[in-house]
């Protein structure tokens, strides 16, 4: 019974973020010696949750999120995130009371400091930040809380919706002409959408990123699109007319899909990472069939690379996660300029060090710069819009 009142008043205090490193790690030993009924019951009571008969039921769904997204920075090395985010939130937290303690506290390269400190500032994170411009060149705002109708195009109706996203979607008074009419969304720095394709093709478009596509694809033999920037796509099925997403240096063709697409500029080459399905990617001295599991990167010399990849790290952002694994400053701070809006100045004598772990999009950069930090090897002063890198 004692255990019982310990792991409660301490869940509780977690809950409530008044948790302290000790407190936290007697909360993770409790975690690793409790039975699983006892946990269950305890993360129901303490959320007030009498609904929730069993963990996986749906209507708990967000409280099991909540309860997720918590604990989720708490987790440094990237193999116990990859391994919680293919089950639902609501399996992870039953999972990780399961593992207890083992994965807390132990990263043989950076070690996550649980109560982040500043870092001399700080910057909050992204969020839904984005900009609609029509055919007729009308730019409008989706920053904001504004829900509902925003503009009309090519006999569609574009609505903004409760969660924040794009759709389009029939008028009564159908579009006859045959025109191909064009819309763009772009996304700045510090800011991500997620948009519904006329089809149905589900995008979304990660921080300073641009996607133009038809208003309407009905007149359409393909339906093509153009990205620069990075956007992970789920393409509606259509035999008859292939979804064909092209970049600078690559062209992407399928039927009916899930793939990321990465296409800025200054990553080098266009790279993408098929989850489910197949895709044939083209550069201009090549060609390819990619199989699930598989990554395609453009050359300079316009050729093809392909190599077996975790597609969980390239589709880390659209899950709202900096994951990385034996990653470099350099690209891994390329991510966080973009999402944070930051700049980043280095130092004459930085070192290359590689870095493992995962943390929540959503935490203050200085959560995020913390745990670099922890190599010991390099470190960081946040002034304004600016990150300040040195040895």
């Amino acid at each position: 019974m004692a255990a019982r009142e310990n792991l409660n008043e301490l869940y509780g205090r977690f809950l409530r973020n008044e948790s302290n490193p000790e407190d936290i790690r007697r909360l993770t030993d409790l975690f690793g010696t409790a039975d699983d009924d006892m946990l269950h019951d305890m993360v129901r009571k303490q959320l007030d949750d009498p609904s929730a008969i069993t963990p996986y039921s749906s209507e708990s769904n967000e409280i099991y999120n909540r309860i997720f997204r918590k604990l989720e920075p708490q987790l440094v090395p990237a193999r116990s995130v990859k391994l919680l985010t293919k089950i639902s939130a609501a399996a992870s937290i039953a999972l990780l009371i399961g593992l207890g303690s083992y994965y807390f506290f132990h990263d043989p390269v950076a070690h996550l400091n649980i109560v982040a400190q500043k870092v001399a500032g700080d910057v909050a994170p992204g969020g839904n930040k984005a900009y609609l411009v029509l055919s007729n060149g009308q730019n409008i705002s989706l920053t904001g809380e504004h829900s509902g109708l925003i503009g009309t195009d090519a006999g569609k109706d574009i609505l903004k919706t409760d969660d924040g996203q794009i759709k389009y979607v029939d008028r009564h008074d159908m579009h006859n002409s045959d025109e191909v009419v064009f819309n763009t969304l772009r996304t700045p720095n510090g800011g991500h959408y997620k948009l519904i394709l006329a089809d149905g093709t589900k995008v979304w478009l990660n921080a300073a990123s641009q996607l133009k596509y038809p208003a309407d694809f009905k007149s359409l033999k393909e339906r093509r699109i153009e990205l620069t920037g990075e956007a992970y796509f789920e393409v509606a099925k259509d035999a008859i007319h292939p979804f064909i997403v092209q970049t600078d240096d690559q062209q992407i063709k399928v039927l009916g899909t899930h793939f990321n697409v990465n296409a800025y500029h200054d990553d080098g080459g266009s790279k993408t990472t098929l989850l489910e399905g197949s895709i044939r990617a083209a550069g201009r001295h090549a060609n390819a069939i990619i199989k699930p599991g598989q990554q395609v990167i453009s050359n300079n010399d316009g050729r093809l690379n392909i190599n077996e990849v975790d597609t969980e790290l390239a589709v880390a952002w659209k899950n709202d996660q900096f994951m990385f694994e034996s990653e470099s400053v350099r690209p891994l701070m390329k991510n966080v300029a973009r999402w944070y809006d930051v700049d980043i100045i280095y130092d004459t004598d930085v070192p290359d060090v590689r870095f493992n772990g995962a943390i929540s999009k959503f935490e203050n950069i200085s959560a995020v710069l913390k745990i670099l930090e922890n190599t010991g090897k390099i470190h960081f002063q946040v002034i304004g819009r600016k990150v300040y890198v040195t040895k």
